[in-house]
């Protein structure tokens, strides 16, 4: 589908072993995929029995929406940043200069830019428990909101694997608004509690 999409035919290999590698690092990614899940409720079974009942509460938290961040991220990649960054990249292309993909670099791509934006999603998640713990506040955050903006836009020029302005703002823009929705749900959840020991 993202070949499709793309506009390309067809992908190719330069090694007698390449198509064979390919297939196996696929094969590795798709089972650490499915098997992420499980990994992670082991690791938290495993520190689970010596945290209290509000870490755990809050641990529990974290890895539920973690995780759903990080699908949303994969899913965001997979059928956005992909498809389209791949098209701005390729319509640089001419009648003499015509794309000539390798299967190794074009999967490196594809898996670079699931990870990446699997874990950019993850920063207003940790912004969010940062502040409900207490360790940041909200009007520091809001302070020094340019600042923050400012970071974030780097880590997306360091992931992302392309660098060109149209993937970096593909991705900068639903990241920023998860900052700022984060930053806006922490600031009512911090006034409830408030009130609350008023």
């Amino acid at each position: 589908m993202i070949i499709n999409q793309a506009q390309l035919q067809s992908v190719y290999f330069f090694a007698p072993l390449e198509a064979f590698t390919t297939q196996i690092k696929i094969a590795i990614f798709i089972g650490l995929f499915i098997s992420f899940p499980f990994i992670l409720y082991q690791s938290w079974a495993f520190i689970g029995p010596g945290l209290t009942r509000t870490e755990k509460g809050i641990s529990l938290s974290y890895m539920f929406f973690g995780l759903l961040l990080f699908l949303i991220g994969n899913l965001f990649g997979y059928f956005i940043l992909i498809p389209l960054g791949l098209r701005f990249l390729l319509s640089f292309g001419t009648d003499y200069l015509q794309p000539l993909m390798n299967v190794g670099k074009y999967i490196g791509f594809i898996f670079w830019c699931l990870l990446g934006s699997g874990i950019l999603f993850q920063l207003p998640l940790m912004l969010f428990f940062l502040i409900k713990l207490g360790v940041i506040d909200v009007k520091t955050v809001r302070r020094h909101r340019p600042e923050a903006i400012v970071v974030i836009l780097i880590l997306c020029a360091v992931i992302t694997p392309t660098g060109d302005f149209f993937t970096l703002l593909l991705i900068s823009v639903p990241l920023l608004l998860l900052f700022e929705l984060s930053v806006l749900i922490a600031g009512l959840t911090q006034k409830k509690s408030i009130k609350k020991t008023d």
